[in-house]
């Protein structure tokens, strides 16, 4: 870059000693700009801004840094790993809707009907922190419809098995793991096999949608709410 503007410099001030009236610079929008030869010397060349990053941290309410990962173009930024969990390869707390207690045994959730993102009943916002909330079910579509998605089984390097999300074009470089936690109802169950991750929007009764996963399939599905699920955090940046 720093190349190309010096060219550009050294064209401009050899167009200034050649012209006699006027000289003329051509713009990124397809518009043109006259100039006359006394401005030449006033005249200064701006580099492009940087690139937004599309990988970070963020902390979590007790000062944990966390990694972000974006996919997508204007894509949310995806928490490395679940809440309830430390690493990539761990399948972190089973969530009732709502809730914030691991495998509550009383089952208890959210009753509410709205959309919970970044409200009071955002189990990742209580967790974490403002920092971070949940996923709505239009940031899962957006998942399923942005990535390339890739199954691993527990000996490919992440330890678990689960569905490897990979961004696209200039977001290929990018990837966030999704583990196959399984779902907790007294006990935990099909870990390994199949993910369940909540979403923040209400489907109806006693259900809301869920990122539902296996081996080769995903979509997005709806699940009783007593049901404990994992959720995946997204850096708030509405803040």
């Amino acid at each position: 870059m720093k190349k190309i503007l010096l060219f550009v410099a050294a064209l401009m001030t050899a167009m200034c000693a050649m012209a006699q009236e006027k000289f003329y610079v051509y713009m990124n929008d397809g518009t043109t700009k006259e100039y006359a030869v006394a401005e030449c010397d006033s005249l200064s060349l701006v580099a492009p801004p940087a690139p937004a990053p599309t990988t970070g941290e963020a902390k979590t309410k007790d000062g944990t840094l966390v990694k972000w990962v974006q996919l997508w173009e204007n894509g949310p930024k995806f928490a490395e790993y679940n809440v309830g969990a430390t690493s990539v390869g761990e399948y972190g707390g089973y969530y009732c809707w709502g809730m914030t207690i691991d495998k509550d045994p009383d089952a208890a959730y959210y009753k509410g009907e709205e959309d919970i993102q970044g409200g009071e009943h955002d189990t990742a916002k209580n967790l974490w922190g403002s920092n971070w909330q949940m996923a709505t079910k239009a940031d899962f579509d957006a998942l399923i419809a942005n990535c390339d998605v890739a199954w691993k089984s527990e000996t490919d390097g992440y330890g678990v098995a689960g569905n490897l999300y990979i961004g696209k074009g200039d977001y290929s470089g990018n990837s966030v793991f999704f583990p196959a936690a399984g779902y907790y109802d007294v006990e935990v169950d099909e870990a390994g096999r199949f993910g369940y991750y909540w979403s923040t929007t209400f489907y109806g009764g006693i259900s809301v949608y869920d990122l539902y996963f296996y081996s080769g399939y995903q979509l997005m599905n709806y699940g009783r709410r007593d049901n404990g699920y994992s959720v995946r955090a997204i850096l708030n940046e509405r803040k």
